[in-house]
């Protein structure tokens, strides 16, 4: 049991270990003033990274916005006044990287977004580890406790998801980047993958919960079965 329990912490870790290397957004040059900062090294234009800048750009659109057309500030206007000139900072920002890295400013748009698989992985794989820990070994009804599971899965999986994204961004406001994350994308998988995943897990201990129970009933025999024995063979001996 103690070797199990230090097995999981040491998954845990290295699960931790790898979210905080599987792309943070970067900090440096942060502003809410619409301006690219340049990169201190030049770097390839590979998918990677035009979806790294790019998601960079669309959190300076943001911050800017926020800053200048937001809800609370005396300058706001309306919601469409607000996206729109979101949307116009983020053009600007992505015209000066699709400038930086002399591709095409459609490549850019292109990349947002893309590249998550890691970033997923990351984030959800140590809730995953938790929740699959978390079942009730032989409880009763089981298809109650399945969808209820399944349920709360989902909900705190999704708050989960958003915590560690704004995190990783840096910013609290996610906007509408939040429905580029795992749990709004595929949300009626996840939970069928929760549900399908908790009957499994219960009938695996139902069946070990049989198993013990046969065998120490076979065990409690045994005596009985010597003790019938003994005479039998006393006597072919005489």
């Amino acid at each position: 049991m103690v070797i199990r329990e230090q097995r999981f912490r040491r998954l845990l870790l290295t699960t931790l270990v790898f979210f905080c290397a599987a792309g943070c957004v970067r900090r440096e040059g942060r502003n809410s003033d619409c301006k690219w900062p340049p990169e201190r090294a030049a770097r390839a234009a590979t998918t990677r990274h035009l979806s790294e800048d790019a998601e960079f750009a669309e959190d300076l659109a943001i911050r800017y916005s926020d800053m200048h057309h937001g809800l609370r500030t005396p300058y706001f206007v309306s919601g469409e006044d607000y996206a729109s000139n979101r949307d116009r900072c983020m053009a600007e920002l992505f015209g000066e990287i699709a400038k930086q890295h002399n591709v095409p400013i459609e490549r850019v748009y292109g990349s947002l977004g893309q590249n998550r698989a890691y970033v997923d992985l990351a984030i959800n794989l140590p809730f995953a580890l938790l929740y699959c820990r978390g079942w009730l070994p032989g409880a009763t009804m089981i298809l109650f406790l399945s969808l209820a599971f399944s349920v709360a899965f989902i909900m705190v999986g999704d708050i989960w998801a958003r915590i560690a994204e704004t995190y990783r961004v840096g910013n609290d406001h996610m906007s509408y980047r939040a429905d580029r994350l795992l749990w709004a994308r595929h949300l009626t998988a996840l939970f069928w993958a929760a549900f399908v995943t908790f009957l499994l897990m219960a009938a695996e201990v139902a069946r070990r919960m049989f198993g013990k129970d046969s065998r120490l009933e076979t065990r409690s025999m045994r005596p009985t079965f010597k003790k019938a024995e003994r005479p039998g063979r006393a006597g072919l001996n005489l």
